[in-house]
């Protein structure tokens, strides 16, 4: 199989991008309520501030997002509001994963019972991920997501790495499967919430916006669901699970169609599910689009090598039987 890190490097960016932008909605009642209190202690004025900040669209929406307790959770500080920001102002650069692992560290040590430590510990997984440190990222994507179980990024983030081969490498059958079975959920869940009419749009977004932003989150988390079956079906006693190999086949293909931009990687791995389902022309198709898609990347040379292989395949296949002496 090709390197699943090769396609997460530009995805995790992609969804870090997407992270900021959701921890503005997420985190912007309570953030906004810090700013309008005149001095720290008058906490009235702050959440009245924040509940006029609720009244106007689009923290209205994040309200609706299980944010619907930010008028009476407790108001951040002023300091924990300017960690937070410097944290998630260091994550947007996309440059420093150490730096930001660093920021999301020293902030869960000032602020252990904070209502935004979920999202410190979603920015920690992120960078992890970045860094291709896959064990350290899903432990803060656990961390996170046992603080708030409908961070949606979160969710993501554990949906695609669950399943890869690195985590799967050196696990036992059971962890093995216990990591399936967790990564089919988180998708599941987060592909809940995307289809939700409560899900938020960001400050000026129109329609169409929005519905590319929806798909491609949700293409990204039917690949995980394909990663899911894939790995399932090489769990057979007897060859590849057909069962499990028609659902990773359904769930890539959805995965490229349902984004603007069809990653390659996901082409690659639905010529895998072909390829080990015996479905030859498929297969060929597939790797001829991860390498069309992937064009001067390291996925093309896989891919064109499948290719190469599956011909001779087929080829060898069509002649005829060698006549006996």
């Amino acid at each position: 199989m090709a390197n699943h890190w090769e396609r997460s490097a530009a995805k995790v960016l992609r969804t870090l991008m997407i992270a900021i932008a959701w921890t503005v909605l997420a985190c912007g009642p309570a953030l906004a309520g810090v700013k309008q209190q005149p001095a720290q202690g008058q906490q009235g004025q702050g959440q009245q501030g924040q509940g006029q900040q609720g009244q106007q669209g689009q923290q209205g929406q994040a309200g609706q997002q299980g944010q619907q307790g930010a008028s009476t959770a407790p108001q951040p500080t002023k300091q924990e509001a300017d960690d937070f920001e410097a944290l998630r102002s260091e994550a947007s650069t996309g440059l420093d994963p150490d730096r930001v692992i660093q920021l999301a560290t020293d902030f869960e040590k000032k602020h252990p019972n904070s209502t935004m430590l979920s999202y410190a510990d979603m920015f920690a997984a992120s960078a992890y991920q970045l860094k291709g440190d896959v064990e350290k990222s899903i432990e803060y994507g656990e961390k996170s997501i046992k603080l708030k179980p409908d961070n949606l990024m979160t969710l993501i983030i554990l949906a695609d790495l669950l399943p890869t081969p690195q985590a799967m490498k050196g696990a036992s059958a059971t962890d093995k499967d216990k990591r399936l079975a967790e990564a089919e959920k988180n998708a599941n869940d987060a592909l809940q919430m995307i289809a939700s009419p409560q899900f938020p749009k960001q400050p000026n977004e129109t329609d169409d916006q929005l519905k590319k932003r929806k798909d491609a989150l949700s293409s990204d988390l039917h690949s995980a669901l394909g990663m899911v079956h894939l790995q399932r079906s090489s769990e057979g006693l007897t060859g590849p699970d057909k069962e499990e190999l028609g659902k990773a086949e359904q769930e890539y293909k959805t995965a490229t169609a349902t984004a603007e931009k069809p990653n390659p990687q996901d082409y690659f791995r639905l010529g895998e599910a072909y390829s080990m389902d015996g479905k030859v022309d498929e297969a060929i198709d597939a790797f001829t689009k991860a390498s069309q898609t992937g064009q001067g990347g390291p996925i093309q040379t896989y891919a064109d090598q499948k290719i190469e292989d599956l011909k001779k395949r087929k080829a060898a296949a069509s002649q005829p039987p060698a006549k006996q002496p």
